[in-house]
């Protein structure tokens, strides 16, 4: 890491040319666009999203810094905006041609110091106590009271291309060899073992008073470089309720010792956040009261201390760090050879977190509906040679879908054990710290079902004793009802987020026409009430739809 201080001395000669070429996509675009969000516009609520990716900086200064970076200062000569939902990623390239990346964070990303003090410790833990590919952090700051204006990194270039530029010309061996290669780099984070769950810092920037920090033991962290602090996590940043009754959670956002201790604070901060009245926006869904939202939430609390003697979960809440968001364009591979892997990029907001919440299966590689894990070879469906054309085309593609989903479920099992044991822990226990952490916003259902599960099942599920809730027939006749409406809202938000080609937020990629999208929206939700109207008012199907027309 190069301090900013090291480099004012060389920055001073090194201002930034007054022509700087600035390009987007290919077309130029002034300076103020590099501080707004200009990759896709939304549907609903859009000056409010577009607000919460807007950041405003000095980008001379910024020039400064980056020119400064490396061996060689030299004055940047062109940069080239790509950005992300959560972060401005600025392509910088200097007079003497050398490439970096210059990141700032959103605001939408989460506290914007901890986001990125985070991301350079993952980074740099990573680099020195891994074989990982990772690019180097050159600079970077994590105070927006810089020459900057903003928290920010400067990094390496990532070496090699992204795969999804590779991937649909890869032959089926080198897909299997590239999956295996992943799978042994994701090992070498399984076989890390960390004391506590939380962000991953520099102790050189664990400065803040009003956190905690556990230490790393030599046996991870020889140079003593690295701790464990409070979670960068945006949901554990959210100021509890105007008119809520419990107290905010304060500090309590991390590190934590053990996995009872993270559900419980995740618990608490949601109950921090229930509204003593409700809000003005149309329920969509029954959301439970007041009280049925802190009973239910009580219910969670009560449960979580017997989770850290589970059978099961103690084997498998080993603290992980673990990159959550690997899709093809995240990873690079070697222009000349597909199978080999030579960077990985985007650890903004990655954390050490149990490992049953953390190993999942790669984007690329989630498999299809009606997937069957385990030691069963894909293959097309029965009646396959009898389906017209399209029908095969979609078997087809599930097919090849499930062979790779397969390679990676087989590749973890015997690669990285730990992992593959950590994916296959019954769904509710990772179910349960989700939904637990979403009841301020979406109520008790998904929750309720959760703790009925578990109640129903409490012995299969390894749990010995009593429960510590219950639940009556009436109360679990009148959850399958509320669960059904909910079940169909969902339903409805996935539909119109398949047929609009978006997603949760509305957002519309930038090549596509979001006056056509909006027009499109308009119509979609005219059906939709027309098709409900034996079962919902205009006004109740309206409130199901994800994307008010009048948006």
């Amino acid at each position: 890491m190069f301090s900013v201080l090291r480099n004012l001395g060389k920055m001073r000669h090194h201002q930034p040319r007054a022509q700087l070429s600035i390009l987007c996509r290919g077309k130029p675009i002034g300076r103020d666009d590099l501080f707004a969000y200009t990759n896709g516009r939304f549907l609903v609520d859009e000056q409010r999203q577009l607000g919460r990716r807007y950041v405003k900086f000095d980008l001379d200064a910024l020039c400064n810094v980056a020119a400064a970076v490396g061996d060689d200062s030299s004055p940047i000569a062109s940069i080239e905006k790509m950005e992300g939902g959560f972060s401005k990623a600025l392509l910088m390239k200097k007079e003497n041609g050398i490439e970096v990346i210059a990141k700032i964070p959103c605001r939408i990303a989460g506290p914007a110091s901890l986001t990125t003090a985070s991301e350079v410790g993952v980074l740099e833990y990573v680099r020195k106590h891994t074989g990982i590919p990772v690019p180097r952090v050159l600079s970077w700051s994590s105070d927006s009271a810089n020459p900057v204006g903003a928290e920010y990194i400067i990094m390496e270039k990532a070496a090699g291309v992204p795969l999804f530029q590779k991937w649909p010309d890869m032959a089926e061996i080198e897909k299997l060899e590239l999956i295996k290669n992943l799978t042994k780099l994701e090992a070498q984070l399984s076989a890390i073992r960390f004391p506590a769950y939380g962000g991953l810092y520099l102790r050189a920037d664990a400065r803040d008073p009003k956190s905690h920090y556990q230490m790393l033991d030599d046996s991870i962290d020889a140079s003593n470089a690295f701790c464990i602090g409070p979670s960068c996590d945006r949901s554990f940043h959210v100021e509890p309720a105007a008119d809520s009754t419990q107290p905010s959670i304060g500090g309590n956002q991390g590190p934590w010792a053990t996995t009872s201790q993270l559900g419980i604070s995740i618990a608490k901060r949601e109950l921090s956040r229930i509204p003593t009245s409700h809000s003005n926006r149309p329920a969509m869904f029954y959301q439970g009261s007041v009280d049925e939202q802190t009973q239910l939430l009580q219910s969670t609390i009560s449960l979580m201390p017997m989770l850290d003697s589970h059978p099961t979960l103690s084997q498998t809440g080993q603290p992980t760090l673990w990159h959550t968001d690997l899709h093809m364009g995240n990873i690079y591979v070697a222009p000349d050879d597909s199978t080999r892997i030579v960077s990985i990029i985007d650890f903004q907001s990655v954390s050490v977190m149990p490992a049953f919440l953390q190993a999942r299966w790669p984007e690329f590689l989630k498999p299809p509906q009606d997937y069957t894990a385990g030691l069963v070879h894909p293959k097309l469906p029965d009646g396959f040679d009898d389906m017209d054309e399209e029908s095969k085309m979609l078997a087809r593609r599930e097919w090849s879908q499930a062979k790779v989903a397969k390679a990676y479920e087989v590749s973890t099992y015997l690669e990285d054990r730990p992992a593959h044991n950590a994916m296959h822990v019954p769904r509710v226990f990772r179910e349960l710290f989700t939904r637990c952490g979403e009841v301020s916003e979406v109520g008790i259902i998904p929750l309720r079902a959760c703790l009925i599960e578990i109640f129903q099942n409490w012995s299969s599920l390894g749990f010995t004793g009593s429960c510590p809730f219950s639940f009556t027939a009436e109360d679990i006749s009148t959850h399958e009802a509320q669960f059904n409406e909910y079940q169909a809202w969902h339903e409805v938000q996935r539909l119109a987020q398949e047929c609009l080609d978006t997603d949760a937020e509305g957002w519309v990629a930038p090549q596509l026409d979001i006056a056509e999208k909006r027009r499109q929206n308009s119509e979609l939700l005219t059906m939709f009430i027309a098709r409900m109207a034996d079962e919902k008012s205009p006004e109740e199907a309206r409130k199901m739809w994800p994307f008010p027309a009048e948006a």
